[in-house]
């Protein structure tokens, strides 16, 4: 359980980011689940490939993210405590 506000922040990043890298990998395979094809109609190809840029662009965001919050735990210590 998160101790903190930031700490829900980055739990929730990590399950997004689970949740992007599931999507990114339904895409680059064309299918859903074994035996399950995605289909893409010719004319969304471009649109698809944007998509999929963005998809993993937003995902080496959060692992930036994510990364900066595990390198500094200390950081952590004390961040909901009032300014003095």
């Amino acid at each position: 359980m998160p101790d903190t506000p930031y700490d829900a922040f980055i739990e929730d990043c990590l399950q997004e980011r689970a949740s992007l890298i599931g999507l990114i990998e339904a895409i680059e395979s064309k299918a859903l689940a074994p035996g399950m094809p995605l289909v893409i109609p010719d004319g969304m190809n471009g649109t698809v490939a944007s998509t999929l840029a963005a998809f993993k662009q937003t995902v080496a965001r959060l692992n930036a993210l994510i990364d900066a919050y595990e390198a500094t735990p200390e950081a952590r210590q004390g961040q909901n405590d009032p300014p003095t």
